[in-house]
């Protein structure tokens, strides 16, 4: 887990490595490509590199459980009401319902190429997968398990939950995935992620919940917020794929990775998928909702900042510094200074926004969720012994900063 990083517009923690998301690498020489990957970011991109020279079709999927109907194991229900089968068998099962549904999405844009993953959602060919995935894409296609490719469009997106909908023409027999109910999740459920990690389509494994309701920020990105984290290995080209429970109901939109390697350690993260539902019937008609912003730094007002900078209020939020030209320095919100202490002094502290009292970053992050650009929001300030109320008009998060 990385420390909270205070410096961050808007921030709440350092980031995790966004998304397990395959690079869109060049590879015209594989020892060149090894030596700018390595040096980008640790041997993971090394091997996405290798995938790429590789011809499709070469490289068979890999972990991957394949189970005729007449083999798939026989689900007993719990007295909890939960589908529990033997530990050996539940990965197979998960597979044979659901892997069906599992696309490949293959992009290409000015830098390279690159994959995601991501699932269909019905029948009418619309297909969930990360934003990250899709982002500046020109050319986007989709391969399903049953060897067929078909070009796709983004239809919508969601850059603050890092959502996108997909629709292609679907191919014959093709399944929707069921979806889950990620409010029932609980931690210690078996979770089953299957994706294309590194370009290895099919790839389907096998751990537990190991958190719910976990809120990260990648860095530069709006805070995301209930994530479901998951020991389940999840690498670069799982992006968008899903996190399934032991029936074979999809609980998540498999994102976010925290690695030191770019590599699976242990510690992902999916968005719930009760999220995506609710905004599914918004991005299937065209919606690009768009994360707002304050523009600010800020940092958890404690004990010890009280008494070195000698603030009226013991709780809040210190503005170490604004984002010129954001919203919060639009609106006449003042950020702090550099000092010979520990903290940045003279800035404002933010207490209330919308009157609901504050007491750290998340607090502000929480309030201004939802909200469009464009929307004001009113945040109570103290400056000095002064309290007083600023109406704030907010921004959408820069594009150079997800």
């Amino acid at each position: 887990m990385q420390p909270y990083d205070h410096r961050d517009p808007d921030a709440t923690l350092a980031h995790p490595r966004a998304a397990a998301a395959q690079p869109r690498w060049r590879a015209p020489l594989l020892a060149a490509t090894l030596i700018a990957s390595t040096l980008a970011g640790g041997a993971a991109g090394g091997v996405a590199a290798t995938q790429w020279l590789a011809p499709r079709g070469v490289s068979a999927p890999l972990v991957t459980a394949s189970v005729t109907p007449s083999s798939t194991p026989s689900l007993a229900t719990s007295p909890s009401g939960r589908t529990a089968t033997n530990a050996a068998s539940i990965a197979a099962a998960v597979y044979a319902r659901a892997g069906g549904s599992v696309v490949e999405v293959n992009v290409s844009d000015t830098t390279g190429r690159g994959n995601g993953s991501g699932f269909v959602v019905d029948a009418g060919g619309y297909i969930l997968t990360n934003q990250h995935v899709v982002a500046g894409a020109r050319t986007i296609s989709v391969w399903f398990a049953n060897g067929e490719t078909r070009p796709a469009q983004v239809v919508g997106t969601d850059r603050g939950n890092d959502l996108a909908v997909l629709k292609v023409d679907l191919p014959s027999g093709v399944p929707a995935a069921t979806l889950g109910d990620s409010a029932a999740v609980s931690v210690g459920d078996v979770a089953i992620a299957i994706g294309s990690p590194f370009g290895l389509e099919g790839t389907v494994t096998q751990g537990i919940v190991s958190a719910v309701d976990r809120a990260y920020q990648p860095r530069g990105g709006p805070a995301m917020r209930g994530l479901i984290q998951t020991d389940a290995p999840i690498n670069p080209g799982n992006s968008g794929g899903p996190l399934l429970n032991a029936d074979g109901e999809v609980i998540g939109i498999t994102s976010l990775i925290e690695s030191p390697v770019e590599g699976s350690v242990g510690i992902g993260f999916a968005i719930p998928i009760d999220l995506a539902k609710d905004l599914l019937p918004r991005l299937q008609t065209g919606a690009r909702v768009e994360p707002v912003w304050l523009g600010i730094s800020g940092i958890a007002v404690d004990p010890s900042i009280v008494a070195e900078l000698g603030l009226p209020v013991d709780s809040g939020v210190l503005v170490a510094s604004v984002v010129p030209g954001g919203p919060a320095d639009v609106a006449g919100i003042r950020g702090g200074a550099a000092s010979s202490g520990a903290v940045p002094s003279g800035g404002d502290v933010i207490v209330a926004v919308d009157g609901a009292a504050v007491r750290a970053v998340p607090d502000i992050s929480q309030r201004i969720a939802g909200r469009k650009p464009g929307d004001t929001v009113r945040v109570t300030i103290v400056r000095g012994t002064e309290r007083r109320d600023v109406t704030v008009a907010l921004q959408a998060w820069p594009t150079e900063r997800s």
